[in-house]
């Protein structure tokens, strides 16, 4: 029994995993030691009477031994200690591969209620996992991969995922990797070598319908249990000694990718995203062999590879200079052909179209992009291309131009206002069209991700805003409730508003019927501008936080008098409604003057290189009230249009000031290159 719970009085401690434990006690007498079908971790609760306690006799130091279920003898007493030990199984399971996998790694108490007065079923609440006694047929529910299954449905909830078809077939595939078998509830029915479902099977995406094996969320889930299956199998051939950690390790971890509640090919991108160890899962990763034969054969294949790779040493680039020059190292390899050398191309649209430029190549098939300028505050759209030794030209990321890389133009950025809802920054409530329920409340999410709700907020910080934080019935009932900001200023730079959210709609009797509205003001309130509206269908309707970014200045004036704003509405007919809302943050594009110390060179015009030349007509234009005796007032009014023109590149503000003087001649040392070491300006900035 581990992580058990033992008792002597008021005394309690908690066994290892081994089910060992050491429990205090300062007396040398008799003590009375107790135990209970419960732990650290989970709390069984018997449904048909009082829980099962043993008790012993113990003269410190003991030992103390337990046998939970040691007669086997009652049907009762046996579903209490198979739903325990089960569902520690599943927990320590899962932990394995991730250790930090959201809530449950360190919820406490868990319920696990056994022996309700039906049978035939098992079921998960958002909130507990519930077992059935037998009859009609069936064994008592609380056993083996149905404990699995059920508590599977608890890990897709705190993974952020929807429940649905996802949710039955992943609560299928715990069952399937814990015990390494593809039958699924052996005995269900009262017939030991007959299982309730089984991922040995031929079930085939459809886009419509779900699968072959039919469109019920029991059937549908199906498909995912036989993916998995099919590829631990591809994965036995190849790996015979590691291939149940490498699948469990994606199974596991793919729950924390998955958005909705649906089954499609996008699963098995997630599954080569998790396998990947280069950040290209187009170059093919260290099992794309075996998830691509497992996922093909239910109609779910891999994108295919590429015929070249493109890798960035340094990352791509965070902001482009505004004046351009941001370099990019770039490194082309091949894949399933050899690349040409000198190809590299990078592709770039400041505004106008895309525009080739060749990149630099240092060695063979490894280059700098170079980007050229760009206004400040614009976003710019980027692709890579390069051909093999047979002229194909392979592009990144895949589908370019129409899909592209984006980068802004800036000089930095700053974050002017930033809300994770760890505190009160002055947010308001408001409610209408007679809400019954779900205003919009900050707190760490207590739903559990049952019924469409967010399991964690989406920043890891802890909090965040969700509509009514109550586990069970928590959406939003019979009106509209909104969450509007404090007021904040949208005055400085190019500013951006960014924030993630949630939104559900696709539960209960009417789904897909409802919207959620995100409204912006530049007038502190008083009038509101539409910034974003999700569903009533869509992608993004399932669940799943999206982080959005949107440039004000796009929607309203840019005052300091801004705000947003997030409605959330359950109208006629009604249905589940379920939203959240984190990370709120407002951004500031900097756009400093450039660099303009280069003023002259060979022929008297800059030459991309801060040398002598400039020192030498800085000095020319230097107009200070340093070398005049007898200095005009104010100090510069001598200085020539030409030579400020030329030489007046700083000031006390970082600005040009109308005077050629120490500032000046301080940016310019600042940006110096020397003529020592052969290249002048081999450094330069």
């Amino acid at each position: 029994m581990p992580y058990a719970r033992v008792t002597i009085g008021g005394t309690e401690a908690f066994a290892d995993a081994n089910g060992d434990f050491v429990i205090p006690n300062g007396g040398a007498g008799v003590v009375t030691v107790q135990s209970r079908v419960e732990g650290l971790w989970f709390n069984v609760n018997n449904q048909a009477g009082a829980d099962t306690v043993l008790s012993l006799n113990v003269t410190p130091p003991g030992p103390a031994d337990f046998v939970h279920n040691a007669a086997n003898s009652s049907e009762l007493i046996r579903a209490e200690v198979n739903a325990y030990v089960e569902a520690n199984a599943v927990r320590d399971f899962v932990l394995t591969y991730n250790p930090a996998y959201p809530t449950i790694n360190n919820q406490m108490d868990f319920p696990v209620n056994v022996n309700l007065n039906n049978n035939c079923n098992a079921f998960y609440d958002g909130g507990s996992i519930n077992f059935y006694t037998s009859g009609g047929g069936c064994p008592n529910t609380a056993n083996s991969t149905i404990v699995h299954h059920e508590y599977g449905h608890h890990l897709v909830a705190t993974g952020g995922s929807g429940q649905g078809a996802y949710g039955e077939g992943m609560g299928d595939v715990v069952g399937v990797l814990i015990t390494d078998d593809p039958n699924l509830a052996l005995g269900f029915f009262g017939h030991c070598n007959v299982p309730l479902r089984n991922a040995d099977n031929n079930c085939q995406y459809q886009e419509v319908g779900c699968s072959s094996c039919g469109s019920a969320i029991h059937a549908c889930g199906q498909l995912i249990s036989g993916c998995v299956w099919s590829t631990r199998n591809e994965l036995l051939a190849t790996n015979p000694f590691t291939y149940l950690d490498i699948i469990s390790n994606l199974a596991v971890n793919s729950i924390l990718l998955h958005n909705g509640s649906s089954i499609t090919p996008s699963i098995t991108i997630d599954y080569l995203t998790l396998d990947d160890d280069d950040g290209d899962i187009f170059n093919g990763t260290p099992h794309y062999a075996e998830i691509n034969a497992g996922f093909s054969a239910h109609n779910m294949p891999a994108p295919e590879l590429a015929l070249l790779s493109f890798s960035f040493p340094q990352g791509l680039a965070d902001v482009i200079s505004p004046q351009g020059g941001t370099t990019v190292p770039v490194v082309v390899d091949a894949v399933t052909a050899e690349p040409q050398p000198g190809t590299g191309v990078l592709h770039v649209d400041t505004g106008a179209g895309f525009t080739a430029l060749a990149m630099t190549q240092a060695e063979p098939n490894h280059y700098d992009a170079v980007f050229p300028s760009a206004d400040c505050g614009t976003q710019v759209a980027y692709y890579f291309s390069a051909e093999t030794t047979t002229g194909q030209e392979v592009v990144t990321p895949p589908g370019a131009p129409a899909n592209s890389y984006m980068v802004l133009s800036a000089t930095s950025l700053d974050v002017m206002f930033l809300d994770d809802f760890e505190s009160d920054l002055g947010w308001t409530v408001t409610n209408a069209g007679g809400l019954t329920d779900g205003p919009w409340e900050r707190g760490i999410p207590a739903g559990g991700g049952d019924r469409g709700d967010p399991p964690t907020d989406a920043d890891g910080s802890g909090q965040c805003y969700v509509t009514d934080n109550a586990d069970g019935n928590s959406d939003v009932d019979g009106g509209s409730t909104t969450l509007t900001s404090p007021v904040m200023d949208a005055t400085v730079g190019t500013p951006i508003i960014s924030y993630y959210r949630w939104y559900s709609n696709t539960e209960g009797s009417s789904p897909f019927q409802d919207i959620f509205v995100v409204e912006v003001s530049d007038d502190g309130g008083s009038s509101w501008v539409s910034l974003e509206t999700v569903g009533p269908a869509g992608s993004e309707v399932g669940g799943g936080w999206f982080l959005k970014e949107f440039p004000i200045a796009d929607f309203v004036e840019l005052t300091d008098q801004f705000r947003i704003r997030f409605i959330a509405s359950d109208t006629d007919p009604q249905s589940i409604v379920e939203a959240g809302v984190d990370a709120v943050q407002l951004t500031e594009i900097v756009c400093e003057p450039p660099a303009t110390a280069d003023i002259t060179g060979p022929g008297d015009v800059p030459d991309g290189c801060v040398d002598a030349f400039d020192l030498g007509a800085m000095l020319g234009a230097w107009c200070s009230s340093m070398n005049d005796p007898n200095p005009p007032s104010p100090p510069c009014e001598n200085c020539t249009p030409e030579n400020l023109a030329l030489a007046d590149i700083s000031g006390a503000t970082n600005l040009p000031d109308g005077c050629v003087d120490a500032f000046d001649l301080a940016k310019l040392l600042a940006e110096w290159c020397s003529f020592l070491g052969g290249n002048p300006c081999a450094t330069c900035f």
